[in-house]
């Protein structure tokens, strides 16, 4: 071992070179795997949303002066009814992919002591309307969907349907149905009684948070109150239907509530596909941004330490010569300049762990983003040694090559 140390001391240049160069490389890893790992979970969690070439959304509507009454919004959600070719129609407050309207907050499981922040979606036919896949219980009922609100909602007691994320987030023992959950955390606040579960409905926050409760949603049945940006959720039979069906949606509500929309805000008609996209376009980007920016520091990194440890090899070869012809074998030298890489690059990885937080701290005081969990450090450590143990393989192997004769002639 003290073969190995000792020259590292004597020239500490490269060493020292190697050790800010995979620094600098695993600092940059571990937070460009975080954010990336971030941006990837609204692109890969399932939205629940069945069919999304089916279901066509109509948002951003919003009224002259007060809000519809909903009796208003019922009868134009009779006529979009009417259509032919659609199967089911919801009025919400918002639905999932909108970045108009966000209802949500901290709802508490009564009697289990667990608490989330979770989305809610308030709306009549949403199960239907959104091809949501019920596992557990049952849907609203036509009692429960005829719920006209005098306000939004949400703090009114009822039924609510929750999903699984939810649901074992809430109630870890497994026992959901018939539950209920406290919305918000005032005495009088609303309660509502879990009556299904579905399988997912992702909820419609975009922005830096913490992505394990991004499929921490409910629903509760009624059309909203005194609501000032209604939704409306049309489904039609076949996805070939739905320009025809498009463009008859918008034709019905400029027809029925056309007179009273504000002008200046142009109401949105897009089918739900087409909604998903565009909302995930920027997490998209950003992943294959951050995903180049990897690629290319961890290229960087494996050429620069090849040529640093090759240079090393190549000032070594006198030294490498006499030890093959005291008797060290290929395998030896072999070992021996892995070795020294890993000590190197182990350095390199502790510097380079404390660097990642401090980078971390200056991008969440900078950019508001999420602490870098201590979980990515080992991650980050782990390739940077395996990218350290392949980018010194090459040198490695041609140090062992060294036939003893060279120490002779270097005499």
């Amino acid at each position: 071992m003290r073969h190995i140390i000792k020259p590292l001391f004597r020239h500490r240049m490269m060493p020292l070179l190697v050790v800010l160069q995979v620094a600098l490389a695993c600092a940059i890893a571990c937070n460009a795997l975080f954010l990336l790992q971030q941006k990837l979970v609204p692109i890969v969690t399932p939205d629940g949303v069945g069919h999304p070439a089916r279901l066509i959304v109509a948002s951003r509507i919003v009224p002259r002066g007060a809000p519809w009454s909903t009796s208003r919004l019922y009868e134009t959600e009779q006529a979009l009814h009417a259509i032919p070719g659609v199967t089911s129609v919801s009025v919400a407050a918002s639905l999932p992919m909108e970045d108009n309207v966000r209802v949500g907050g901290q709802v508490f499981g009564q009697g289990a002591g667990t608490k989330a922040n979770a989305a809610v979606y308030i709306g009549d036919h949403l199960v239907d309307t959104l091809g949501l896949q019920l596992v557990a219980g049952r849907d609203f009922s036509a009692a429960e969907q005829a719920t006209r609100y005098k306000n939004i909602g949400v703090s009114n007691s009822g039924p609510t349907i929750i999903t699984q994320a939810l649901a074992r987030r809430l109630f870890p023992d497994g026992h959901v149905l018939g539950r209920v959950i406290r919305i918000g955390d005032i005495p009088d606040a609303g309660r509502r009684t879990v009556v299904g579960v579905v399988a997912h409905l992702m909820r419609n926050v975009m922005s830096q948070d913490d992505r394990s409760d991004i499929d921490y949603s409910m629903m509760f049945p009624g059309i909203p109150g005194h609501w000032a940006m209604p939704s409306f959720g049309v489904r039609v039979t076949h996805a070939a239907m739905a320009p025809a069906v498009l463009k008859a949606v918008k034709t019905t509500i400029q027809q029925a509530l056309g007179s009273d929309i504000v002008v200046g805000i142009e109401p949105n008609y897009q089918r739900y596909a087409e909604l998903r996209d565009a909302m995930l376009a920027r997490p998209r980007a950003a992943v294959w941004l951050l995903s180049g920016v990897s690629l290319i520091v961890l290229l960087v990194t494996v050429v620069g330490v090849m040529g640093l440890t090759g240079y090393w090899v190549q000032q070594r070869m006198r030294q490498i010569g006499i030890r093959r012809a005291l008797g060290a074998q290929r395998s030896h030298i072999l070992h021996d300049v892995q070795l020294e890489n890993l000590l190197v690059v182990g350095t390199g990885i502790l510097l380079g762990m404390a660097l990642a937080y401090a980078v971390n701290l200056w991008l969440m005081h900078h950019y508001e983003l999420s602490r870098l969990p201590w979980t990515y450090l080992p991650y980050g450590a782990l390739l940077m040694l395996l990218l350290g143990q392949l980018a010194v393989l090459s040198p490695a192997l041609r140090a062992a090559r060294v036939p003893p004769v060279v120490a002779t002639r270097s005499v």
